[in-house]
């Protein structure tokens, strides 16, 4: 069975159009084609708390440009940004792998952690070692590779694996461990009370030595090819908003208070957690992500990562 779709329990948020506004304060933004006609530019948009000191500045005013957010969990983005329905979007790593060919990536941005995630989570009935069986968010591929790795490759385990389409205590009775991703898995870390809970991202780390990076800024080649200025643009402008949120993270953790069922103090303590750019360390953990996710079959080979330039 595959678990690479997207979760039937998803819900796509609205699309929100905004007009141009400054780069850096006093400076015009301008989008548009070769005749000076002005553009939208559709940028898939996490719905997942990970995401929001990615576009937090942007949608505060900081850095805006004439973008469409359009909002989604991972598989939906991936699906929509190789279908031509987004622009420009984050993709989760292992999709990227299957379609290199099509994308080029932004060289600065990645989401990425260096050890614990909060986000990315194991609940188990049983240590992790004696685990059989595993029901499998469908929202996210490369969490569901990067689990399967670490029992394979880690615990040389051989578990069956089925789709999550219950609620996790429901789950556990006929299932050994579950596998949740984004805000539901922060919920059962922050709030919950389990026999055993794992994250993957402190996983990897243990494992590897390597942080984790879980997805990617990417672009689609013809997109590029037309408007590259542009994209350059985006990036710049991207770039500008997680560096706000940085030097904002107050401003930033009492309005992501107001919106998300999490104290400031856990709020604080997960986006500390978090890392957008792409050092070459981060891409030494890529590498090696894809490397090893060939040796289990899930993809066939490891990709080369080209870039905007």
């Amino acid at each position: 069975m595959s678990i690479d779709d997207e979760s039937s329990g998803e819900v796509a948020g609205p699309e929100k159009t905004a007009a141009p506004d400054a780069a850096e304060p006093g400076a015009e933004a301008v989008f548009g084609t070769a005749s000076g006609a002005q553009t939208t530019i559709s940028i898939g948009h996490f719905e997942f708390l990970n995401g929001y000191p990615l576009y937090y500045g942007l949608e505060k005013g900081e850095g805006w440009g004439c973008f469409n957010l359009v909002h989604g969990v991972p598989t939906r983005l991936n699906r929509l940004l190789l279908d031509g329905e987004l622009d420009i979007s984050p993709i989760s790593s292992i999709e990227f792998a299957g379609n290199a060919d099509k994308l080029l990536l932004f060289p600065r941005l990645s989401i990425t952690s260096d050890g614990a995630v909060d986000s990315i989570r194991l609940i188990s009935r049983v240590p992790i070692g004696d685990v059989a069986s595993v029901a499998l968010t469908g929202q996210s591929a490369t969490s569901v590779v990067l689990l399967k790795i670490l029992l394979s490759q880690k615990y040389r385990l051989d578990v069956g694996f089925s789709r999550l389409e219950t609620g996790v205590v429901e789950a556990l009775e006929s299932s050994d461990a579950v596998l949740l991703i984004g805000d539901q898995a922060l919920d059962a870390c922050y709030h919950g009370t389990w026999d055993h809970c794992y994250d993957l991202g402190s996983e990897w780390k243990q494992f590897t030595g390597l942080p984790m990076v879980f997805a990617l800024w990417a672009v689609s080649r013809e997109f590029f090819a037309e408007r590259a200025d542009e994209t350059f643009e985006v990036e710049e402008r991207l770039l500008y908003s997680v560096d706000y949120c940085r030097s904002h993270w107050d401003e930033v953790v009492a309005a992501a208070a107001e919106i998300y069922p999490f104290e400031p103090e856990l709020l604080r303590s997960y986006f500390n957690k978090l890392r957008y750019d792409f050092t070459d360390d981060y891409r030494r953990g890529l590498e090696e992500f894809y490397r090893r996710a060939a040796e289990i079959g899930a993809i066939e080979s490891v990709p080369e990562l080209e870039f905007i330039s």
